[in-house]
């Protein structure tokens, strides 16, 4: 009887000494840990450095925390790139490109802003954005042959932007993950040969 005392003395006492150790949130100086304290976030609460970084808490079984916020605006350098080989232009102008889903993880409804979107390419090498089969923007294009990478320069900041791509016939994953574009979102990009639907 007196071991099973003394064993639960010693189990409370561990108990009181790990929790007083994990609730140490300052130093001795009464000055904040720097090293515990969260750091600042941009006034946007975007890391533009980087896709998305999550900072603070998420406890376990909370649902993702999520992120609408559009990408940054870059300048996309077009006109550094030599002309896009004929092929390149034929491949493109060749139809309708409907951007028919995206993905992000710290954006899991990132797709919203793209599935109602289609893209028209011109051998001149400039594109237009279509809505509802209506134009809502004109850009520019180019392609890096050297990286497989497409070039799109317009006001639409889910678009505007350098992509790593996949080809395989008339389907295309674009990727951001290229020097430029550090987003993170995966476009699936589908070829076809009739115009968009008016609705």
């Amino acid at each position: 009887m007196k071991l099973n005392i003394a064993l639960g003395i010693l189990v409370v006492f561990l108990a009181y000494i790990t929790c007083k150790n994990l609730q140490k949130s300052t130093p001795a100086t009464g000055e904040p840990n720097t090293a515990v304290a969260a750091q600042p976030e941009p006034e946007s609460g975007y890391n533009w450095k980087a896709s998305h970084v999550i900072h603070g808490e998420n406890p376990d079984g909370a649902p993702t925390r999520q992120f609408g916020t559009p990408p940054r605006r870059v300048e996309v350098p077009i006109d550094a790139l030599p002309k896009a080989t004929a092929s390149h232009k034929a491949y493109l102008s060749s139809g309708w490109w409907h951007l028919s889903m995206a993905y992000q993880p710290s954006d899991t409804l990132v797709h919203r802003n793209y599935q109602h979107k289609w893209l028209q390419f011109r051998q001149d090498q400039t594109f237009d954005i279509l809505i509802k089969n209506k134009v809502v923007e004109t850009g520019r294009w180019n392609w890096d042959e050297n990286k497989n990478e497409i070039y799109l320069s317009c006001q639409d900041p889910y678009i505007n932007n350098t992509w790593s791509v996949t080809d395989r016939g008339f389907l295309m994953i674009w990727k951001g993950n290229t020097d430029l574009n550090v987003t993170g979102i995966q476009i699936r990009v589908v070829g076809n040969g009739t115009p968009p639907p008016e609705n």
